[in-house]
């Protein structure tokens, strides 16, 4: 049998800053597919902390979409989130070079577009994609309006998003975003090219049905966690708890704040409060840091962002984890890596979130934006005895295996390709 390539796709080719578990993702993709003896062929932006690979020849311009501008370079870059014509040619020409069996896409989004949507139907080269988030639905990416969960956009108002400025609150930002949404929508540019796509949580299938994706084309493959890397510590868990990852508004790290203030209002000899340890970076950290200072917080912890090596230690050692999203969260790694890790797991009951924490057995659910009922949910996370930890695991073993999860996608990829 002819050795299968892999196309694999994704904006970014690493897993640092903004490529976060998208970016451990497909790292880990890509070692388990040349590990069963596929080729796997990457294409994505050429950025500075994008890791060295033999078709790096291939890889597109980076730009900057982060800050809106008013300059002609602006505008060019403006073109390119629409409609990139380099990532349309440069791809061309590497398929042209390898020939690939069959394509996986991530996030191509903005940096690459779907221009490159055509060239692969135009070789017949079968497209399957994963649904990391809500980007193909709202404009503003979280379906979140001025803090709270919003879904004016369904049925192809993304109008709605520029009413309400839902785009790094700009005006310009929110236009260019709708009308890029617009453009796919319009053209159905997703549905028809893409010939399956896999949701890590039955959530995000569901809500990509509602909103008017072909249900026979969505499938429901949850993500995976690397169990011998992320295991449970032999030492007692300290008096702490933790969040890890992306510190960004949606992630209900402000209400988090509030919650902890809460919980030092009672701290005492007899019931001392637990540290709150915070680890990662984000554009909302010069946010949350001076609500930190208003709040006069004793016992938070600011860890910055830390490799998976240094986390470890940290995540093995405290008491639980915390998730208070106050966004549709699909199946965070985080998550994932907590339950591995033997820690309980506070989670917001929102999106596929909910779907990972079996409450007071390996986890505690809370409703979101509520600092109260947050601290109330902390609380009982708190008082969870060794058998919560024991089942976290076992959760993590039985659902979210890395072996399984492989073989099940390299079958996916092959009926696509077949």
């Amino acid at each position: 049998m002819a050795k299968q390539t892999l196309l694999l796709v994704n904006k970014f080719y690493h897993d640092t800053g903004l490529a976060g578990g998208v970016g451990r993702y497909i790292l880990q993709e890509e070692a388990d597919l040349a590990a069963a003896g596929w080729q796997v062929v990457p294409f994505a932006v050429a950025d500075p902390a994008a890791r060295p690979s033999r078709w790096d020849s291939f890889f597109v311009t980076a730009r900057d979409y982060t800050t809106p501008r008013l300059t002609t370079r602006a505008a060019r870059d403006a073109f390119s989130l629409l409609w990139n014509r380099e990532a349309a040619r440069r791809l061309d020409e590497l398929i042209r070079t390898v020939r690939p069996t069959v394509a996986h896409l991530h996030n191509i989004y903005h940096h690459l577009s779907p221009s490159i949507l055509p060239v692969l139907a135009r070789h017949r080269v079968p497209v399957v994609m994963t649904l990391h988030d809500l980007r193909l639905l709202c404009p503003a990416i979280h379906m979140l309006r001025r803090g709270e969960v919003c879904e004016r956009c369904r049925g192809g108002r993304f109008f709605q998003a520029v009413l309400g400025g839902c785009v790094k609150d700009s005006l310009a930002a929110s236009l260019l975003a709708c009308l890029e949404t617009y453009h796919h929508h319009l053209r159905r540019l997703y549905p028809r090219h893409v010939r399956r796509f896999l949701c890590p949580s039955r959530f995000y299938l569901e809500k990509y049905a509602a909103w008017g994706f072909p249900r026979e084309k969505l499938s429901h493959l949850p993500n995976f966690v690397d169990t011998a890397e992320w295991c449970p510590g032999d030492e007692p868990p300290r008096n702490t708890y933790l969040y890890f990852g992306r510190i960004s508004r949606e992630k209900g790290l402000g209400t988090l704040l509030q919650a902890q203030s809460l919980w030092e209002a009672e701290d005492s000899a007899e019931r001392p409060t637990p540290t709150l340890q915070i680890a990662g970076s984000g554009p909302g950290l010069p946010e949350l840091e001076r609500l930190h200072r208003e709040l006069g917080l004793q016992k938070v912890e600011f860890l910055g962002p830390l490799a998976p090596a240094a986390l470890r230690p940290i995540l093995a050692g405290a008491g639980f984890t915390v998730i208070p999203s106050e966004w549709y969260e699909n199946a965070p790694m985080a998550a994932l890596e907590s339950l591995a890790a033997g820690r309980p797991l506070v989670g917001t009951r929102l999106g596929g979130l909910a779907e990972l924490i079996d409450d007071g057995r390996d986890g505690v659910l809370v409703p979101p934006g509520d600092p109260a009922a947050l601290l109330a949910g902390l609380k009982r996370a708190a008082a969870l005895g060794p058998e919560a930890r024991t089942a976290a695991r076992r959760k993590a073993e039985s659902t979210a295996s890395r072996q399984e999860h492989m073989q099940r996608l390299r079958r996916i990829l092959v009926e696509a390709a077949g």
